[in-house]
């Protein structure tokens, strides 16, 4: 899954549309479709913002660590493929 993607799972996972997300990170609505609809990679603040919004957290581990370590189903794993 890329960041893009996540961002998406996040706000339909919370719930909330994607008006209320772009209104409680600060953007406009116009800004969250367009990221969605072009399937831009939002910028690493950006998608924070978001996942605060949508009730989760952003999580760095070191390439060498198992996300299985990482207890619950409802995890969103991103992962960078080098582009």
């Amino acid at each position: 899954m890329n960041a893009n993607d996540a961002m998406r799972a996040m706000i339909e996972a919370s719930g909330k549309s994607g008006r209320q997300v772009a209104r409680e990170i600060g953007r406009s609505e116009s800004f969250v479709s367009s990221t969605l609809a072009q399937g831009v990679c939002p910028r690493a603040d950006t998608l924070v913002r978001v996942a605060d919004a949508c009730g989760y957290k952003i999580v760095i581990l070191p390439n060498d660590v198992a996300c299985n370590l990482l207890d619950g189903s409802d995890r969103i794993v991103v992962e960078y493929d080098g582009r």
